[in-house]
């Protein structure tokens, strides 16, 4: 069987500027941003000290799985806005999602029932310990349960697969559904990612990476970029073999590795410019240093707000687009949104689906001051409006892996 066709048929998202996607594009159109001080814990003293959670979803108010509680409705969302009916068996799953994990609290209550000394006091822990079970139970914490609990919602019985990597897990999720339907693994498949990272653990530790921002602003390729914020929330859209009302076509996928540094990225920007063309030249559309047809109108780029990054993505653009990248525009959700990690790149999709059927083409808040070094047809302020042919997704990730997708009008 030749491969088919891969079809957008419907998107949903909770974000931290709205709980639908219209609700988040309004707000996104008009240049807001949701990164703020932090107030679901203390952060006096960390390396960043604001953030863009999710509303009503801060650490603490709850022992339950904030993942699931992002995911499912933006997965409803997209299930009744596709209007499908699937058998059961012909439904596929996948999503980009990372390890759950328990409030800051449960983990110091454990350190005590274990002795609170440097050693593991099994005694101690045997008393106390079984007291706090509650707290650890397996789906809150496995990066599958999510992708589970999405499936069981719609019923799927098809293939289910969960994506763990890092900050390319939504992207990645959505190129393997892709794979799925245009194999005919499945004829449906819901897709997307989730982060609900906006916590005292992930803060502690993105700041002694060095990675988050010292200024507390999410402003990708501004010449006073000092690091991303952390984000949060879910994007979910719904696959299909089918054209039907389609919003778009996913034309080509593209992945690689790095191979150069845990969380540096190639210098030469080698690993995206690998990944780029290969979502290009999967969609037929491309040779490098070509005109793709159809165009680029749009790069949702991976644009974090870090140094090297943004000036190494900016680079790679160049490389993969040439002269055709002045005639396009570049964002990044990030300034609005901060860093979902798992959910980023997903979020970044329905950003280009956006681009694509309404010519919607979003801006990157927080940019001001255009760093030199990364040259690029921004768009500043507020949304412009254009005609979008075809859109480049990037999500690139710690780990040094690489995902570009590639999405075009439905033909």
């Amino acid at each position: 069987m030749s491969p088919r066709r891969v079809f957008v048929r419907g998107a949903g998202a909770r974000t931290a500027l709205g709980r639908t996607w219209p609700e988040s594009v309004a707000a996104l159109a008009a240049g807001a941003s949701a990164v703020g001080p932090i107030e679901g814990f203390d952060a006096r003293g960390f390396p960043c000290a604001v953030a863009a959670p999710v509303p009503g979803a801060t650490e603490g108010a709850t022992e339950g799985d904030r993942r699931l509680a992002f995911a499912l409705p933006a997965a409803r969302e997209a299930w009744a806005a596709a209007g499908l009916t699937v058998p059961p068996g012909r439904l596929g799953v996948f999503v980009g999602a990372e390890s759950g994990r328990v409030t800051f609290a449960t983990l110091v209550a454990l350190a005590r029932a274990a002795g609170g000394g440097d050693t593991f006091d099994h005694a101690s822990f045997l008393r106390e310990g079984p007291a706090l079970a509650a707290h650890l139970a397996p789906a809150r914490l496995s990066p599958a349960s999510v992708t589970s609990a999405l499936a069981a919602a719609l019923g799927a019985r098809g293939p289910v697969a969960t994506v763990s990597l890092a900050c390319a897990s939504g992207a990645a999720a959505i190129a393997e559904a892709a794979r799925a339907v245009r194999l005919g693994e499945c004829d449906v498949a819901l897709a997307g990612g989730v982060g609900a990272d906006v916590d005292a653990l992930l803060l502690a530790a993105f700041g002694l990476l060095g990675a988050l921002s010292a200024r507390g602003v999410s402003c990708p390729f501004d010449a006073r970029r000092d690091g991303f914020v952390l984000g949060e929330g879910a994007a979910m859209v719904v696959l299909s073999s089918e054209r039907g009302a389609a919003i778009a076509e996913i034309a080509g996928t593209g992945g690689s590795l790095d191979a150069h540094h845990l969380t540096a990225p190639h210098p030469g920007g080698e690993g995206a410019v690998r990944a780029m063309t290969a979502a290009l030249r999967a969609g037929g559309a491309f040779t490098l240093g070509g005109a793709p047809s159809p165009p680029v109108d749009y790069v949702q780029a991976h644009g974090t707000s870090t140094v090297a990054n943004d000036a190494v993505e900016a680079a790679a653009l160049r490389r993969v687009l040439g002269a055709d990248l002045e005639r396009a525009r570049v964002s990044s959700v990030k300034g609005a949104l901060g860093h979902a990690i798992a959910g980023a790149g997903a979020l970044g999709f329905l950003c280009a689906l956006e681009a694509v059927e309404h010519g919607l083409v979003l801006p990157t808040a927080g940019l001001r001051e255009p760093d030199r070094g990364c040259e690029l047809p921004h768009v500043l302020g507020s949304a412009e409006t254009r005609v979008v042919r075809g859109a480049l997704v990037n999500a690139f990730a710690f780990g040094g892996a690489n995902v570009s997708l590639f999405l075009r009008r439905a033909a």
